[in-house]
């Protein structure tokens, strides 16, 4: 768990650097998860991103995850809200205009 902890940052700078933030261009093209699992991912990841205002390095990674799995289920046609609606009625959905997508942006962006 440590090593995983330790390896996750350079992950994310790696994957932000060595990718090109084009919206064509999939990341986990062959990810073996399956929808759900990315999305039980996901909400673990925000038990500790979400409801934790400490500045401590697991917290960010867990942050970070958030959005690496978000990318990943935006790849596969899932979005997590749509603009019009407030954070607490936000859930994932298939994919439309109005939808909120992640961005790789937001993988450099190291402040919550």
């Amino acid at each position: 768990m440590n090593r995983l902890l330790l390896a996750m940052p350079l992950f994310v700078a790696g994957l932000y650097t060595a990718v090109p933030a084009t919206a064509a261009e999939k990341l986990f093209p062959r990810a073996t998860e399956s929808d759900d699992q990315l999305k039980k991912f996901y909400d673990d990841a925000g038990d500790i991103c979400l409801h934790n205002p400490s500045g401590d390095v697991r917290v960010a990674v867990a942050c970070k995850a958030m959005t690496i799995y978000g990318v990943a289920l935006n790849e596969r046609n899932w979005c997590y809200g749509r603009r019009s609606e407030a954070n607490a009625e936000m859930r994932w959905h298939r994919c439309g205009a109005d939808s909120e997508r992640f961005t790789l942006d937001t993988l450099n962006d190291f402040g919550r």
